[in-house]
């Protein structure tokens, strides 16, 4: 069950109802409603995620009884050292025998035998047949955000295990995200919710966009990525960039659709899940690109990752080298492949390169007042160049992104070398009129959303449309949605994380 699937509509609307309807019309006691509230919701959450394989919700399970009891015994000691061990024992558990053994062992065991077999004639570690549960990385993530905020003593242990539970496995944004922390989700389940406070317009909205994102933009160049992706060496250099560029667009398609529809369903629900993407693609830095991509993971590494090993409050070198291992982390989170370990190790040399950058030449903080100074000729060129300086930051940073994004999509190491082989050395090969189709139509209808976006949420323009005459339109657009909508559905990309 996916968010583009007609069986979640199904099932979100069973949720909806009861929650707003059915349990206001059968408990009077507010208290003993929320309660039982909580309850419904956790049992939704599971069946959400357990429709997957109902042995996924065994495992969220015992993530979850191990953060809360960690929780619980954080709460009863100020010993240091036992701080310390508890604290250790929810990394370990949490990291190496849930998330390391269930999503990296046949990474390492492979990679192992790799060099093994070689020397030695047999295998060191057995290969085994381990389903990947959808989401580990998330839920892990989040429950860890809990455990050490309670060590730091940010947050206070959560003792009512239902709202713990809650938590961890709240359906909207469960499998992919965006990662929710303790203290920015448990607060709002003790607020009391009103039918009246939710947000109808703000929730369609994000549930509609998503739904055009994932469903009928992301859906429809899938065949044309897997094409070139599948053959790298049988592709013209022309159509490797064209699969380069589509790519990284489908993986910001299919992962920020997923996200504002979670928001959407959150926000239905009375819960308000954080942003996770802000027009990436109008970033003029690597740096300004990650803060608008994936921004619940990059606020996680930051908080978690950078901040722990010192953040920028150490010398020069080592902060370029936290900034460096923080985006190797992320690759590392991404996948269980060596291309998501370069991945995250690239995206990491380019934060550098742009930091060595910024040693020579300091961003002066009123840049912006300094046209203003000077002679009208001065002013006259500054006025020329700032928006060709511009546009040269732009496309420098997307198109790191975009080569970085052939190791992300690439099915094997292999691939991803020839295919950043063939974008800069010529290549002979096949090179159809249906990709430069697939190219033009969604590149374009990118460039277009990313400046209506900037409009409106940037320049808070066009965001006072009369309330009926939105509503009205809503039929029409779901009428265009169910038109546009391909045959066949693509699993979400980051369910694989």
């Amino acid at each position: 069950m996916i968010f583009s699937d007609f069986e979640y509509f199904i099932f979100f609307l069973f949720v909806f109802l009861t929650v707003w309807y059915l349990f206001p019309a059968v408990f009077k006691d507010p208290s003993k409603e929320t309660r039982i509230l909580h309850i419904f919701l956790l049992i939704a959450s599971y069946f959400f995620y357990m429709s997957w394989d109902y042995r996924f919700g065994a495992l969220i399970l015992l993530s979850t009884f191990i953060d809360y009891f960690v929780g619980w015994k954080l709460g009863k000691t100020e010993n240091r050292k036992f701080r310390l061990f508890y604290l250790y024992f929810s990394l370990i558990t949490n990291l190496v025998f849930i998330l390391g053994f269930f999503k990296y062992y046949n990474f390492l065991a492979s990679s192992t035998n790799s060099i093994w077999t070689p020397l030695f004639g047999k295998e060191a570690l057995p290969i085994l047949n381990i389903i990947l549960p959808a989401g580990i990385s998330f839920f892990t993530f989040q429950s860890l955000s809990y455990t050490i905020d309670v060590y730091r003593k940010e947050i206070k242990p959560e003792l009512d295990f239902i709202k713990f539970s809650l938590f961890v496995s709240f359906f909207p944004q469960l499998v992919a995200g965006p990662i929710v922390t303790a203290k920015t989700f448990i607060p709002q389940l003790y607020e009391e919710k009103k039918f009246s406070d939710i947000p109808f317009r703000i929730a369609i909205r994000f549930f509609i966009l998503g739904y055009f994102k994932k469903a009928v933009l992301s859906d429809q160049i899938a065949p044309t990525i897997e094409a070139i992706f599948g053959n790298p060496a049988g592709h013209h250099t022309s159509a490797l960039w064209i699969g380069a560029v589509l790519g990284g667009v489908q993986v910001y398609l299919d992962f920020s659709g997923y996200s504002d529809m979670a928001i959407g369903s959150a926000l239905l629900l009375g819960y308000k899940l954080p942003i996770n993407f802000n027009l990436p693609f109008i970033a003029t830095s690597v740096s300004g690109f990650w803060r608008r991509w994936h921004m619940t993971l990059n606020a996680w590494l930051r908080d978690y990752v950078y901040f722990t090993m010192g953040g920028s409050r150490v010398g020069a070198a080592r902060r370029k080298l936290n900034l460096w291992f923080t985006m190797f982390v992320s690759g590392v989170w991404h996948g269980a492949n060596w291309t998501y370990v370069f991945w995250g190790s690239l995206n990491g040399v380019f934060y550098v390169i742009e930091e060595f950058y910024h040693d020579f030449f300091p961003v002066k903080k009123d840049a912006k007042a300094e046209p203003k100074k000077g002679s009208a000729l001065k002013l006259k060129i500054l006025k020329w160049i700032q928006p060709l300086q511009w546009v040269l930051q732009n496309s420098l940073t997307n198109i790191a992104f975009f080569v970085g994004a052939v190791f992300f999509r690439s099915l094997t190491w292999d691939a991803s070398w020839i295919h950043i082989k063939g974008l800069f050395f010529f290549q002979e090969g096949t090179i159809r009129p249906y990709m430069w189709k697939d190219f033009a139509w969604i590149v374009g209808l990118l460039a277009v959303g990313h400046v209506i976006g900037h409009w409106i949420f940037e320049k808070g323009r066009g965001k006072n449309i009369p309330r009926t005459l939105e509503f009205c339109f809503y039929p029409v657009i779901v009428l265009i949605l169910c038109l546009a909508t391909p045959e066949n559905s693509v699993p979400f990309i980051y369910f694989q994380f």
